[in-house]
């Protein structure tokens, strides 16, 4: 079964900004919402959760600001204490409002018109085609065959964490003819329907196998 992604089964995405380009795509996207001229009980509330600067397309701050689904969202949050995406899922999860969050800039943006959603759909493939040049390894191969899904996956793989304890992945290749994954000398060989395909921990166990050269060249997805 195709792995779910994120911003539809929670409404929202935990985001890091600075792996974005505000020259394009999701970080373009996010640096041109306009800021919130929100009601005290909305900015009471996100700030309140740690995300005091929000912005949202002009859709998205409608939706937001009903009134009876702000009560509810304001309730839920000072009286009732659930976590900030849960209580978004809760009151907002039957509108066409998505939310994104960076806890380090303590920023929040709302999306609901098409062309932002998409956007941010797209926030992993950004973050890992831009997170990755500064690390110098390069993402090689078909990436144009990656789902929203597949690249979500492959965010959470390629994580700092990862790359940090494999220092010699130089290379990341995205293969249509491989079913699993690859390792040969700094080039770590990945396949198209395993990370469009896979759950996560099955790709993290298939790729830890490989580089340990646990059961030859390929693992089979």
């Amino acid at each position: 079964m195709p792995t779910k992604l994120r911003l539809d089964t929670h409404r929202s995405l935990e985001i890091t900004f600075a792996r974005l380009s505000p020259n394009f795509g999701c970080g373009l996207m996010l640096s041109g919402l306009p800021r919130f001229s929100a009601s005290d009980p909305l900015l009471n509330a996100m700030s309140n959760y740690g995300y005091p600067n929000l912005a949202g397309d002009k859709t998205a701050q409608k939706l937001v600001q009903n009134s009876g689904l702000l009560k509810q969202f304001f309730d839920n949050a000072f009286t009732n204490k659930l976590p900030l995406r849960q209580n978004f899922r809760d009151v907002y999860g039957h509108t066409e409002v998505y939310m994104a969050i960076d806890a380090a800039a303590r920023a929040a943006w709302f999306v609901s018109e098409p062309p932002n959603r998409i956007a941010l759909v797209n926030y992993f493939r950004d973050a890992v085609s831009l997170g990755l040049k500064p690390l110098g390894v390069l993402l090689l191969g078909s990436t144009v065959r990656l789902t929203p899904a597949g690249w979500q996956n492959l965010h959470d793989l390629v994580s700092d964490k990862f790359l940090n304890a494999h220092p010699d992945i130089q290379r990341i290749e995205i293969m249509t003819v491989l079913s699993g994954v690859r390792w040969r000398t700094n080039t770590l060989g990945l396949g198209v329907m395993l990370l469009n395909f896979r759950e996560p921990k099955e790709i993290e166990t298939a790729v830890e196998a490989a580089l340990r050269g646990a059961t030859g060249p390929e693992i089979q997805g």
